[in-house]
């Protein structure tokens, strides 16, 4: 059966509160509120975006490759303000009505879908309730300019809902809310595509749907409604979150090739959550590194979310950890659908222990390792933990990197880790705040110099694992 659990957030005061509504679309066009906000750690005197355009239409022999945006709270940028990026800047599109078509929207969900006429230049400032805010759009699409030379024009809409279950924004939808005039999120998702085809049309210019991005899974953390039904109707084929994203990829991709013909996989892009604070674990990381295991190339986790800022509500991005979030997406896009790639994060590809020394070796998309504990703040060991087969809590004498791409865990004397579990990023201090110096985190991170539209740092930082010792 589909739980009706649903709404879940965090207060500054209990730490587990509601969290109510989703975005309607107003575009801004104040310049003059224009501020660059709080700067994360290395983009100190950082730009807040490239230099403005007033092109507001696509140029003859272009393509418009749309990317459908999806998630909970930190998708729809709630209390991500301001909003930076108030200027088009390169070439890439939104509809009319905002990076977000839903409107009239309360606590349960939204209640009208704001047709687009035209498509105008990406910019921010979307009102979220009663905030403009930045998504991660324009920092995803303009970083995928970037790195891709501008060769087609990158639309993003967005369809996300605060505080929605996977059950809500899957292609099912939240039976609670049939027949109270609610639009789902995924029919949402539907009616931009047939938008953004006509618009295209109109134009005389090539479209497709390039890919899905989700930043989400918090709410599946607090509510564990699983197992679900599945969308085909299969009774508890939903066993827990990963096959979740599983079947949501699949259930994108099929509705993109029945609504446009295409038949180009649609992969699902998702970024790690890292901002859970009641209990020490949460399974909703490892789930999400599971689905990508079992579907490469149709789910594909960008990365994890720890080393990036937070606002003091402790649990959403600032405006800045917004954008470059964006920028982590757009890396990943680009290997995958630009370059027709792999992408995976910085994750463990192996684990052995020899008496009392546990070796990782690590998948590095640009080696060496570094252990940086100044753009994230060290946890203890690094962010790494050992415990043995009972989940007792294992001393550790040292944690190093051993070449490119392994890491050694050498334990107290007389210890032996065979039969336990290594872990990483994979703790958190209940009532803390998420993000680089608090929160579940750790300090391991690649070489990657990928330059940033902004001035972000862009190192690919481990993911967060709990992986069995052999």
């Amino acid at each position: 059966m589909r739980s009706t659990a649903r709404w879940v957030l965090l207060s500054l005061s209990s730490f587990v509160t509601v969290v109510v509504g989703c975005g309607s679309s107003t575009l801004d066009t104040d310049q003059a509120t224009r501020t660059s906000g709080t700067v994360p750690p290395g983009a100190e005197g950082a730009p807040d975006g490239a230099a403005p355009s007033a092109e507001r239409v696509v140029p003859p022999g272009a393509a418009i490759d749309h990317i459908l945006s999806t998630g909970q709270s930190n998708a729809v940028g709630f209390n991500a303000k301001p909003a930076l990026s108030l200027q088009p800047s390169m070439g890439n599109l939104m509809f009319d009505r905002g990076v977000m078509t839903s409107a009239e929207c309360d606590s349960e969900g939204c209640k009208h879908y704001d047709k687009p006429s035209k498509l105008v230049g990406l910019v921010e400032g979307d009102t979220y309730l009663t905030d403009k805010v930045e998504t991660m759009s324009t920092g995803m699409a303009n970083e995928i300019t970037r790195l891709s030379g501008g060769a087609s024009r990158i639309l993003v809409s967005n369809h996300g809902r605060s505080g929605n279950t996977y059950w809500c924004l899957s292609k099912v939808g939240c039976s609670f809310l049939d027949g109270h005039g609610y639009v789902k999120p995924f029919d949402e998702a539907l009616l931009q595509i047939a938008d953004a085809q006509a618009l295209a049309k109109t134009a005389g210019v090539p479209y497709k749907v390039r890919a899905v991005t989700a930043i989400h899974g918090e709410s599946d953390h607090y509510a564990g409604q699983f197992p679900l039904d599945g969308s085909d109707g299969t009774k508890g084929s939903i066993t827990n979150y990963a096959d979740a994203l599983v079947e949501w990829q699949r259930d994108y991709e099929d509705a993109v090739h029945t609504a446009t013909g295409q038949t180009e996989s649609v992969p699902l892009f998702i970024s790690q959550m890292a901002n859970w604070n009641d209990t020490p674990h949460s399974e909703i990381p490892s789930r999400q590194l599971e689905a990508s295991l079992r579907s490469p190339g149709k789910i594909i986790v960008v990365g994890p979310t720890y080393q990036l800022p937070y606002t003091d509500d402790c649990i959403h991005f600032s405006s800045h950890g917004e954008r470059q979030l964006g920028e982590y997406f757009a890396r990943a896009y680009h290997r995958v659908i630009v370059e027709k790639g792999a992408w995976e994060p910085l994750r463990p590809k192996t684990v052995a222990a020899a008496g009392n020394v546990v070796t990782i070796s690590f998948l590095v998309p640009k080696p060496p390792l570094v252990l940086d504990t100044k753009l994230v703040t060290d946890p203890g060991q690094f962010g790494f933990e050992v415990v043995d087969a009972a989940g007792s809590p294992l001393a550790i004498e040292s944690v190093a990197v051993a070449g490119a791409d392994s890491v050694t865990i050498t334990l107290a004397a007389g210890w032996s880790a065979t039969g336990g579990h290594v872990r990483y990023a994979a703790t958190a201090q209940p009532e803390t705040c998420p993000g680089p110096q608090t929160g579940p985190r750790g300090n391991l991170r690649d070489s990657d110099d990928t330059p940033s539209n902004y001035g972000y740092s862009l190192f690919n930082w481990s993911v967060s694992f709990d992986a069995a010792i052999p």
